[in-house]
């Protein structure tokens, strides 16, 4: 009984050590995370705060990059020079992609931004909202390249929908694109996730 109760007090130990360094690891790649996009925008924000000349390369080397569009959108709405924004890059699908980049690059999801993506197709709904299905993919040694192309679902957009207004649903279960068809993909994250 001893050896029992000595085990699973043990067992409990390592349990608890072991999310608790988990916890701080993710915490740390979640802070470098935040702290590399904010490092990369930057010197756009010094910019716009010293009222400096901005060139449209200062912007459109960012926004080339999905996972910094919707940060830089968000910084140019905050000084109210929106109209800096490439016209280009202002639709829905930009701003969608942009949107599921910035959710893969998070370490709890793929780690990073994948090194392809395109969009696969839109799929709309019957209550008349448009979701984006993207595929995407990761080279070695990404743990992800052994899938080959995945998919993605951003929505829903209303029609007139702001192309950069946070979407309700950003989401990737990992499948491959020969898994599931991306109508059943966009009915199963709109009916499974951020339900209210």
């Amino acid at each position: 009984m001893k050896t029992i109760l000595l085990g699973i007090l043990v067992l409990t130990i390592l349990t608890v050590i072991i999310v608790f360094v988990n916890d701080y690891l993710l915490k740390r790649k979640f802070r470098r995370f935040i702290e590399k996009k904010y490092q990369e925008v930057y010197p756009l924000k010094e910019k716009l705060d010293a009222n400096v000349v901005i060139i449209d390369n200062d912007i459109l080397n960012l926004i080339i990059q999905p996972g910094y569009r919707q940060a830089v959108y968000q910084l140019l709405s905050n000084y109210k020079r929106e109209d800096m924004f490439p016209k280009e890059y202002f639709t829905q699908e930009k701003a969608a992609e942009s949107f599921l980049v910035t959710w893969l690059e998070y370490p709890t999801e793929l780690g990073r931004a994948p090194d392809q993506i395109e969009l696969l197709t839109k799929v709309l709904l019957d209550e008349n909202l448009v979701y984006y299905v993207f595929k995407f993919r990761s080279n070695k040694p990404q743990w992800a390249a052994r899938f080959h192309w995945m998919t993605g679902v951003v929505g829903p957009y209303a029609e007139g929908s702001m192309p950069y207004a946070i979407p309700k649903r950003v989401f990737s279960r990992f499948n491959t694109v020969d898994a599931i068809s991306p109508e059943r993909e966009v009915r199963w994250v709109h009916e499974n996730i951020n339900q209210r």
